[in-house]
C-alpha cells in the first residue's frame, strides 16, 4: 500500500520479546520514580509523599493482558497516573539534586529532553503499544499531545531553578521542548502500530505548474496575514507594514511548537490513521482530510480558556479548519510533510511577532466575512489538490489537475 494515496500499515502485533523488554524498562522506571520521590520526601521531611509512592509502586503489578477486574482497574488507573507521576518524580529529582548539579547549564536542556524521553517511551509502549482500534489510536495521540507536548515539561520545571532561567524557561513555557518530545513519541508509537513515517520525497505525480503558483500564493498569504497594511482592504493586499515586529524568543519558539506538534498530530497521525480507517471507502482521502481538519479547527476553541474572546476564537477555529484542509491537500499532493510544517511555523511565528499569541480586538462583521472568504479560498484550493490525488488512483474520474 506504499503509494501516493495511502500510508503503509502493518496490522501485526509487536513481538513478545519486545513487549517484555519495554515492560522491564517501564518497571525499572517505576522503581526510579519511587526513589526520586522518596529522596525528596526524606530531604524535606514531607510524609505526604508516601501516598504517591505507594500508588506508583502498584504499577509493578500491571500485566500486558489484564484479565481480573482488579488488574484492569490498576491498568487503567496507572495509564493516567503514570503520565503525571513521571513528570512529578523528575520535578522532585531536580529539587533534590540542585546542590549536586548545576541545572542552569545550557546542557541541561539536552539532559532534560533525553532523560524524559527515556522515561516516557516505555510508558507509551506498555500502555498503548498493543491497541489496534483506530478511534482509540486517535484518542491516544491526542492525549499524548495534550499531556506530554503541552504540559509535561511545565510540570517538571515549574517552581524549580529551571523555571527562573530565562533561556530554559522560554523553551519549556513555549511548549517547544514538549513539541520535540511529542515528535519522538509520536513517531515511535506510530511505527510501533505499523504505520510509515511521514513522507519526505516529492511525489512523481506532482506538477510544477501547480506547485510553483501554490508556493507563491502561500508566501504572499503568510506576509499579508501578518503585515498587511494600507488604508483599505484592497490596498492591504499589496502594502506591507513591518513596524511593530517583536522578535521575542517566546514567539519564535511558540511558532515552532505549533508547526511541529500540531502538524504532526493532525497532518501526520490523524490523517494517517484516518486513511487506514476509511481504506475500504472510495472517498477516503476526503473523509480523512475533512475529519482531521475539523478536529484541528475545534481544538482552537480551547483558546477561550486562555482569555481570548469568543468571537475571535470562533473566527480562529473557522480559519484553522480551512488552513488545515489546505495543509492536508498540500501534503497528500506533494508527499512532502515538511512543507505544511514550514508554512504553519512561519504563519504563526510572524503573527505572534506582530500581535502576540492570542487574538485581540473587537471582531467586526467585516472581520468575520473576511475570515469566511479566506476559509472558502483555502477549502477550494484544498479540494482541487485532493481531487488531483483522488485521480491518481481513480483514472476513470475525468477531472484532471
Amino acid at each position: 500500500m506504499n503509494n501516493n494515496l495511502e500510508f503503509s500499515y502493518n496490522n501485526r502485533f509487536p513481538t513478545n520479546n519486545k513487549d517484555k523488554f519495554y515492560f522491564i524498562l517501564f518497571k525499572t522506571q517505576v522503581i526510579l520514580n519511587a526513589l526520586f520521590i522518596f529522596s525528596y520526601s526524606a530531604a524535606t521531611k514531607n510524609l505526604y509523599l508516601f501516598g504517591p509512592i505507594i500508588l506508583n509502586l502498584l504499577a509493578l503489578y500491571i500485566k500486558p493482558n489484564p484479565e481480573k477486574i482488579l488488574e484492569r482497574m490498576n491498568f487503567i488507573f496507572q495509564l493516567f497516573f503514570q503520565v503525571f507521576i513521571i513528570a512529578e518524580s523528575y520535578f522532585y529529582l531536580i529539587n533534590a539534586t540542585m546542590h549536586l548539579y548545576n541545572w542552569n547549564l545550557p546542557s541541561s536542556i539536552g539532559l532534560l529532553l533525553v532523560s524524559m524521553l527515556v522515561m516516557y517511551i516505555p510508558y507509551t509502549i506498555v500502555f498503548y503499544g498493543r491497541i489496534r482500534n483506530k478511534l482509540l489510536q486517535l484518542l491516544i495521540v491526542f492525549f499524548l499531545f495534550e499531556v506530554v507536548a503541552m504540559g509535561a515539561s511545565s510540570i517538571v520545571t515549574y517552581g524549580t531553578i529551571l523555571y527562573f532561567n530565562p533561556f530554559i524557561g522560554a523553551i519549556t513555557n513555549s511548549a517547544f521542548l514538549g513539541a520535540i518530545m511529542f515528535l519522538v513519541l509520536t513517531l515511535f508509537i506510530m511505527h510501533h502500530w505499523g504505520y510509515d513515517f511521514p513522507k519526505m520525497r516529492l511525489s512523481k505525480a506532482a506538477s510544477l505548474k501547480v506547485m510553483i503558483p501554490l508556493l507563491i500564493v502561500c508566501i504572499w498569504f503568510i506576509m499579508w496575514n501578518a503585515f498587511g497594511g494600507g488604508n483599505s482592504l484592497l490596498k492591504s493586499f499589496f502594502t506591507f507594514n513591518f513596524s511593530g515586529i517583536s522578535w521575542k524568543p517566546q514567539f519564535i519558539l511558540s511558532g515552532l511548537e505549533a508547526g511541529i506538534a500540531e502538524e504532526l498530530l493532525f497532518r501526520y497521525a490523524f490523517l494517517t490513521i484516518l486513511l487506514v480507517a476509511f481504506k475500504n471507502s472510495r472517498y477516503k482521502i476526503f473523509y480523512a482530510a475533512g475529519i482531521s481538519s475539523l478536529c484541528f479547527g475545534l481544538i482552537h476553541l480551547g483558546n477561550v480558556s486562555a482569555g481570548q474572546s469568543l468571537a475571535n476564537t470562533v473566527n480562529q477555529a473557522i480559519f484553522a479548519f480551512g488552513m488545515g484542509l489546505l495543509m492536508c491537500g498540500i501534503y497528500l499532493y506533494t508527499d512532502l510533510f515538511y512543507v505544511p510544517v514550514i508554512f504553519h511555523t512561519l504563519l504563526d511565528t510572524l503573527v505572534f511577532s506582530v500581535s502576540g499569541e492570542l487574538m485581540s480586538g473587537k471582531v467586526t462583521i467585516v472581520d468575520s466575512l473576511l475570515t469566511v472568504f479566506e476559509t472558502g479560498l483555502f477549502v477550494l484550493a484544498a479540494i482541487l489538490l485532493l481531487v488531483a490525488v483522488y485521480n491518481r488512483r481513480n483514472t476513470s474520474f475525468k477531472y484532471s489537475f
